[in-house]
């Protein structure tokens, strides 16, 4: 009787928190809905949608918020960056998981061997615990309660709400951990596969957008222009690794499920997701992505070494690395004469001898001869279609690979096993010399030499299985999709050393890190200015504490409210450093991209100080790089009176937005001087009579205002994940991010989640992300800083064994 009434007591105790979890996200959610800038109707049918996909299943959140999360927000067009969409993802899976969590539910039995998947113990607890200590006391939590009724306080990084914005990451991964528990806990498997696919799925949505803002500002093979893609992080507003942190986090998670699937559909899929993430991670152009990747790919391939996932010998690895090392010089050269064109010929070379290797192992004397006139005759073909059909040899290389396909898969009969044989061989040596005419005709001379070299060395393989055919793989549907991920891995490597932007960044690292050592050094001596060694300057003060402490010539602008007897205006902060179009600081608003010129400006200023210059410019932009503008600036004189102004700007180079791919454009107002400017009552009217801008009196504080500065980054970050928390949370918090990431790669490693089927992918995203933040701070978007800690969180949980065995 004792106990049962125990049990009831216990029982109560655990429907008591999940309710206060599930009074936590409708209360979150009805604030959010209230205070949207797009009005209450919008943030209810945004709460509402999200309630509805998180009660669409069981643990539906898994999936989610690791998907939606990086590509909800609309704080580009809202202008809200303290309350996000994100957010109410987040306060959303709190209601439905935690109304569910109550509903009564069988929970899964252990393992014979009486092993939980999850546990969190003692340790895992008091590491948590200290990093959530060191939140308390390093930020300023009354500024939330004074948000409610000072407007400025919404304005910006500068003020002391920044604060809980950052802090927020780490206290949504601590509300869902309970969830995340009971998810791996309970229902071991299904969690695991639902949590993976809502992580690749994210990985997935994040690399469109970027596909789309290169498609739309640059186009999707032009490696040459200094435009580094941000997807839809509008953290990356004053610059940061948002973008590349989220890859980093997930792309490893895509490639182990890939690597671990046997369905040839799902392996279809997988192959064009790493395409599609490859093309995303690439065009960051992130020296650091590219290290992290390259980092964390090794780790997840040497931890699924470990776990048995292949049977390959040392001596073997090491000669295929020195095989595909010597390829990738001999394609560099390719790729140098013969552009795109070339490299993707040789490229479909090498997959083509994959295929045919089995076949020329065990081929006869007549064969072999066949197919070498076969061969010849081919390439006399080809260049005659060089001379008398335009682009002729691109048509011939397409005939001839769609005719090898078809003789290598084709179901043909007995009796002809020997003519396919000929054939397929035939084909295979009349692709090598396409894909040295492809390269030529495309370098139009100078082309030949390295083509020739490449197309003999990607046939080597063929005399080494003629010699050993016993030795020869079998190329299964696997197989296929293995060596097509390695040839992309070359492919990306070529391009990344000998592109120019690419190639330039490559160039320039070591004078950027000697840039980024002096950096450091001023960042770590923030706290001792303060005397905050202990604590730090306070979570999300890093750029507070940076305007004030640095030297004269690096001060970035600024953007606050100020009030005139009541009345809300725009006060712009005088920059220090050296101006140039790309470094202004903006405050901006997302226009109509089918906006009509000329457009009419009319605006409210006055420079308390000295002679002020105010720049305004419309632009075909998405967040930090222009794709044509027009431009035009108001000089002011110095006053205490406010007075009207009124520009035209012209059409300008801002043309007509894309056809069918939507081109972003943004109206932005700048502080082009040395001297404090104040702006009130804009009005921006196109010449179709219509007004394109929202709160241009700023009766609504920061509502649908954003701001952004192009290139002048370095203000707003410690550009080092450690750095940045020894800054913000002193000593105390250095430690407890410090044991939290040490715990988490020692319980994937060497403690009892190593054999987990998650390990491998949580180890090497882990470790791409740790590379990452060695260079940039991460934790500053706080919807990336979740996802870190629930991954982290997760790693320190789990345990090897049980339900959980399988991987997806």
């Amino acid at each position: 009787m004792g106990a049962h009434l125990g049990g009831l007591k216990g029982s109560a105790l655990t429907s008591t928190g999940w309710g206060l979890l599930a009074l936590c996200g409708l209360t979150g959610l009805v604030v959010f809905a209230l205070r949207h800038p797009f009005g209450v109707v919008a943030g209810c049918v945004i709460a509402t949608g999200f309630v509805a996909l998180m009660s669409a299943r069981r643990d539906a959140w898994l999936f989610c918020v690791p998907a939606l999360a990086p590509v909800v927000d609309l704080a580009g067009w809202s202008g809200a960056i303290h309350l996000t969409e994100s957010d109410a993802l987040v306060m959303s899976a709190l209601l439905v998981g935690s109304v569910q969590s109550m509903a009564p539910m069988r929970r899964a039995r252990a393992d014979v061997a009486g092993r939980r998947p999850w546990r969190f113990g003692p340790l895992q607890l008091g590491v948590v615990a200290l990093l959530g200590l060191s939140f308390l006391v390093s930020t300023q939590w009354s500024a939330v309660a004074e948000a409610a009724g000072d407007a400025a306080l919404w304005m910006g990084y500068g003020t002391a709400l920044n604060g809980p914005r950052l802090a927020k990451g780490f206290l949504w991964a601590v509300l869902l951990l309970p969830l995340l528990a009971q998810a791996l806990r309970d229902r071991p498997q299904t969690a695991t596969q639902t949590l993976v696919f809502g992580l690749v799925a994210g990985a997935v949505l994040v690399s469109l957008a970027a596909v789309w803002e290169r498609w739309a500002f640059t186009g999707l093979s032009d490696f040459a222009s200094d435009y580094r893609t941000t997807a839809l992080f509008w953290e990356m507003n004053v610059g940061g690794a948002t973008l590349d942190g989220w890859l980093a986090l997930t792309v490893p998670v895509a490639l182990w499920w890939v690597l671990g699937e046997r369905d040839a559909r799902r392996l279809a899929i997988g192959a064009g997701v790493l395409a599609v993430l490859a093309y995303a991670s690439f065009t960051t152009f992130s020296r650091g992505l590219y290290l992290g990747l390259a980092v964390g790919v090794a780790v997840l391939l040497l931890a699924m070494l470990r776990r048995g996932a292949w049977r390959v010998s040392l001596p073997a690895v090491l000669v295929w690395a020195g095989f595909a090392a010597a390829c990738i010089w001999l394609l560099g050269g390719v790729f140098q004469a013969g552009g795109f064109r070339g490299l993707a010929a040789m490229l479909g070379l090498a997959l083509a001898v994959f295929g045919v290797a089995p076949v020329f192992a065990l081929a006869s004397g007549g064969a072999l001869g066949a197919a070498l006139l076969l061969a010849l005759g081919g390439t006399v073909a080809s260049a005659i279609a060089i001379v008398l059909v335009p682009k002729g040899v691109y048509l011939a290389y397409a005939f001839n690979a769609v005719a090898l396909g078809w003789a290598l898969f084709a179901h043909l009969p007995v009796r002809l096993e020997r003519v396919a044989v000929g054939l397929v061989l035939g084909l295979l040596g009349w692709l090598a010399a396409n894909a040295v005419l492809v390269s030529h005709h495309w370098a139009e001379s100078g082309g030949l030499l390295p083509a020739l070299l490449c197309a003999l060395f990607v046939l080597l393989p063929l005399a080494w299985v003629r010699l050993q055919p016993a030795r020869c793989w079998r190329p299964t549907v696997h197989g296929w999709v293995l060596v097509s991920l390695c040839l992309g891995a070359m492919a990306l490597t070529v391009v990344s050393l000998n592109t120019y932007y690419a190639a330039q960044r490559m160039e320039r690292a070591a004078a950027d890190l000697e840039g980024r050592f002096a950096h450091w050094s001023y960042a770590a001596s923030l706290p001792s200015a303060q005397g905050a060694q202990w604590l730090g300057v306070g979570v999300g003060q890093f750029a507070e504490a940076y305007f004030w402490h640095a030297p004269q010539e690096v001060f970035p602008g600024s953007h606050t409210l100020g009030f005139d007897a009541g009345n809300p205006y725009l006060k712009l902060g005088a920059p220090r450093h050296v101006l140039g179009f790309g470094e202004l600081y903006r405050v901006s608003q997302r226009v109509s991209p089918g906006l009509a010129s000329p457009l009419q400006l009319a605006v409210r200023l006055r420079a308390p100080e000295q002679d002020a210059r105010l720049a305004v410019e419309v632009c075909r932009k998405h967040l930090l790089y222009d794709g044509g503008c027009t431009t035009a600036g108001i000089r002011v004189p110095q006053g205490s009176a406010w007075n009207t102004y009124q520009l035209m700007l012209p059409p300008g180079r801002l043309g007509v937005p894309a056809a069918g791919l939507p081109r972003l454009t943004v109206f932005s107002i700048a502080n082009d001087s040395r001297a404090l400017l104040e702006v009130d009552e804009l009005s921006l009217i196109d010449a179709r009579g219509r007004e394109q801008l929202g709160n241009g009196h700023f009766e609504q504080g920061a509502d649908y205002w954003f701001f952004s500065s192009d290139r002048h980054h370095l203000p707003w970050h410690a550009k080092n994940l450690w750095l940045h928390f020894f800054v913000e949370q002193g000593w105390l918090g250095l430690v407890a991010f410090s044991l939290l990431c040490l715990a988490a790669a020692s319980r994937l490693t060497l403690g009892r989640a190593s054999a987990h089927p998650l390990a491998p992918p949580l180890l090497a995203g882990l470790t791409a992300f740790f590379i990452v933040g060695a260079f940039d701070s991460l934790v500053d978007a706080p919807r990336l800083a979740m996802l870190a800690y629930l991954l982290m969180f997760a790693a320190l949980g789990l345990q090897s064994g049980g339900a959980a065995a399988r991987a997806p």
